[in-house]
């Protein structure tokens, strides 16, 4: 079997999102390459990310049945991706069984050009796109992609979902035309199970982007709670800001609270800055008001650290309530200030949903399981 697997990959592990998965990904193809070996699968992977040049082709003599290519992208990406990946493909399309997309013009080129295609979908773009308060990125991001959709459902072989959330959203969203859908979950790298937990007390962590989405600011009301009761704590929210305002209206509810020795805002961080805070942290606090499979909470669950996380989307699929962590309702400052201070003063419960978390992600979600369940839908397809 050919496989063409399009990812946003790049050979240094960045933060989170597709990009995290992509690496994760291939990571589970390597370690799983004597099975390619064994049922002759080839894999060649396409990036849009990781060179300057028009296109480049690399090979790994250790891993002989997977194959790279990179290729520089055409901007704007939101008009022109389409077209690119349609061109990149088409100059394969005599040596591919199967393409297996996880950006959704990887899809659309596929598809269009009637390969046996799979697409992951990463992102609810007609949700997400609510919680967004910039325009441009409403009609390029959510609007444009929206109608992508519509298009690869009608036509893909397989539709690959990170939840069982994303299963009734789908179905709930086309109504009609429902392509076939299986659940398999995002990878987590080995980089992440490996760490040794070395715990700050009091550490508590939220790692995103600044935006509305996320949340913070129902954090900050809580952190502001905490105080008052004298727990004690320090929060850091690493990430990189794309809405200039609503990280001011963060900063000034700091200040208003009189929080800023209590809180961190330290903008984008180098990856092992962040792997460093993960080992580190008590608690990893997620506020967000939409998600579809955060991997905030998987990684940190693969280093052992309890969580406590919003009760919406595909969050509850992935938190064991009262064993792994807690859930909260974003809006409710109250209660995400009650369910952390009872993990902060807590070390023994805080240890007990440490070891859960972990037990939990090895067996969900590392890279090598994730990657088995991929090669077999493949199978299937050809069959």
């Amino acid at each position: 079997m050919n496989l063409t697997l399009i990812l946003n990959y790049s050979n240094t592990r960045p933060f989170g999102g597709p990009e995290g998965v992509a690496y994760d990904t291939v990571e589970g193809l390597k370690k799983n390459h004597g099975r390619l070996e064994k049922e002759d699968i080839h894999v060649h992977i396409m990036s849009s990310m990781g060179t300057d040049v028009q296109s480049t082709f690399e090979t790994d003599e250790k891993f002989g049945n997977i194959t790279f290519e990179y290729f520089r992208k055409i901007v704007p990406t939101a008009f022109f991706s389409d077209l690119n990946y349609y061109l990149h493909i088409k100059k394969r399309k005599d040596a591919i069984d199967v393409v297996h997309s996880h950006p959704i013009s990887g899809a659309v080129a596929g598809s269009f050009l009637r390969i046996p295609t799979i697409f992951t979908l990463h992102g609810l773009y007609w949700k997400e796109k609510l919680h967004d308060p910039h325009l441009y990125s409403r009609l390029t991001y959510g609007d444009l992609n929206t109608r992508r959709f519509r298009y690869v459902s009608a036509r893909v072989k397989k539709l690959i979902a990170i939840s069982p959330y994303v299963i009734s959203e789908v179905d709930q969203f086309l109504q009609s035309k429902i392509p076939p859908m299986e659940v398999i979950e995002n990878p987590v790298s080995d980089i992440f199970f490996d760490q040794e937990k070395q715990e700050k007390e009091g550490l508590l962590l939220f790692p995103g982007i600044i935006n509305p989405r996320k949340n913070q600011i129902a954090l900050i009301k809580a952190l502001c709670l905490l105080k008052k009761e004298q727990v004690q704590f320090h929060c850091v929210l690493p990430g990189p800001i794309t809405d200039q305002g609503y990280h001011d209206n963060l900063m000034n509810m700091i200040k208003k609270y009189g929080l800023e020795q209590d809180v961190t805002i330290p903008g984008s961080v180098p990856f092992e800055h962040l792997l460093s805070l993960y080992r580190q942290a008590s608690v990893l606090v997620l506020t967000s008001l939409q998600e579809t499979a955060p991997m905030i909470l998987s990684e940190a669950m693969a280093g052992g650290t309890p969580v406590i996380a919003s009760r919406i989307s595909g969050i509850p699929y992935m938190v064991s309530e009262g064993n792994s962590g807690y859930l909260i309702d974003p809006h409710s400052p109250e209660e995400i200030a009650q369910q952390t201070a009872l993990l902060l003063t807590d070390d023994s419960l805080r240890k007990k949903f440490g070891k859960e978390s972990r037990r939990i992600a090895q067996s969900r979600w590392k890279s090598e399981i994730i990657v088995n369940k991929q090669l077999q839908e493949y199978g299937k397809l050809l069959t």
